[in-house]
């Protein structure tokens, strides 16, 4: 921990599970607040507005102050503004992934609008079906740019069940299109900076921790923080995964790094 100022935490399968808290994770912020580090939220929920995930995480429990959330619904959003200005759009996702991109300035197209789009964005859609998948490849023809939030195909919930993620759906569309498309959230360095920025901190001052090997830790690694991977015993590998990069901790549970950190506490006195 010597130069570090900053602490971001992933939050599904990280911070939460469901709608369930990971055991001592009130302890662990408490303790890094009383140590007097910044902590943050990185996360590639792209169904929720960053309000509403803070409301979230109240109401199950866990303690905030004013740590800053950085989710990928609204990335996704100051992505395309900064680097294309306001553009038309059509989005496949949650009516908070269509707010944030008419909060942004957008010009947010009903997929019924005869208007072709720039870009299609992909987030996660829980009313994904067989018609969207059309239209979107349909825009695709039309000369609309494919972008997802983020490329997770899953994450975990309570008791180990797998939810479809964005990366799932965002996979049927490649398979037509034939091309990758720009996925905004983690492992891209676009939502670790934009942390980063708001805490006026380096990426040597900072610590990433999430659970996810791919994604939470792979891009964090190449944005040069150090990182602890939460590892669980039911996270699925797909066939051709490879272990991207090397954790400069791994844990089997937050709980353990907590622990960790008391250790390292008691040795320094």
């Amino acid at each position: 921990m010597n130069g570090i100022r900053a602490l971001f935490f992933d939050l599904d399968g990280c911070i939460y599970f469901g709608r369930r808290l990971a055991e001592r994770a009130n302890d662990l912020l408490d303790l890094l607040r009383g140590r007097g580090y910044r902590i943050g939220f990185i996360t590639n929920n792209s169904r929720e507005s960053a309000a509403e995930i803070r409301g979230k995480l109240t109401s199950m429990g866990l303690r905030l102050e004013d740590e800053l959330i950085v989710s990928a619904t609204e990335a996704v959003a100051a992505y395309l503004k900064d680097a294309f200005g306001p553009v038309a759009v059509k989005a496949s996702g949650s009516a908070s992934l269509t707010a944030a991109l008419a909060n942004a300035g957008h010009r947010v197209l009903e997929w019924t609008a005869p208007d072709p789009a720039d870009f299609v964005v992909v987030g996660r859609d829980t009313e994904f079906d067989y018609r969207r998948l059309e239209r979107i490849v349909h825009e695709f023809a039309l000369g609309a740019r494919i972008i997802s939030t983020n490329p997770d195909y899953s994450h975990p919930g309570e008791d180990g069940r797998l939810i479809p993620e964005t990366g799932s759906l965002l996979a049927s569309v490649e398979s037509i299109t034939g091309r990758p498309a720009l996925s905004v959230g983690k492992p891209n360095a676009w939502l670790y900076e934009l942390a980063m920025s708001k805490y006026g901190v380096a990426p040597a001052e900072c610590v990433m921790i999430g659970d996810n090997l791919a994604t939470d830790i792979a891009g964090a690694d190449r944005a040069g923080m150090k990182t602890v991977w939460v590892r669980h015993a039911f996270q699925p590998m797909r066939d051709g995964d490879h272990r991207p990069v090397v954790p400069t901790v791994t844990v089997d549970v937050l709980s353990e790094l907590y622990e960790l950190l008391l250790c390292e506490n008691d040795m320094a006195r």
